[in-house]
């Protein structure tokens, strides 16, 4: 999936993500010279560094928010997951972006796990299996807060 492809990865990136973007075929390098930057938290000490650095100024770098990974992973495709929508500013364009648009889509992936994590602690082992038979279904679309889709603009 990411076959001839680098990324630089915060340390607030959990290690199951470094290690899916290596078995899928990616590579880790310096942030300066990865395809891909990729972080958990605008606020880390790692990540202000990019936001502060002059390369992110001149617009010649995105960071990411690692969930991209996990939509990845779920699909089993990166042509499928939209980065765009993965596109992590810094915390104080955050605030600003949630006022127009609402939460963020990686915030809606949160939520979403935590409530099947505890749904599936919930379930008997014949609701699990009825759940596999029942997961080649879509997905429902994620929408915010106002009932509506979420939208990022580049």
């Amino acid at each position: 999936m990411f076959r001839c492809k680098t990324a630089w990865f915060s340390s607030s990136v959990p290690q199951d993500h470094r290690h899916f973007w290596i078995l899928e075929g990616g590579a880790i390098t310096g942030w300066r010279s990865a395809d891909y930057l990729f972080s958990a938290e605008a606020t880390s000490p790692d990540t202000l560094k990019v936001f502060d650095s002059r390369d992110y100024i001149l617009n010649k770098v995105t960071v990411f928010h690692c969930l991209f990974l996990s939509a990845c992973e779920k699909r089993q495709s990166v042509k499928s997951v939209s980065i765009g929508h993965y596109v992590l500013p810094p915390a104080s364009v955050q605030d600003e972006v949630r006022r127009v648009v609402g939460r963020f889509i990686w915030e809606h992936e949160d939520e979403q796990e935590a409530a099947q994590d505890e749904s599936l602690m919930s379930l008997s082992e014949d609701d699990l299996r009825e759940d596999e038979v029942d997961s080649n279904s879509p997905e429902p679309p994620v929408v915010n807060q106002k009932g509506k889709l979420p939208c990022v603009i580049l």
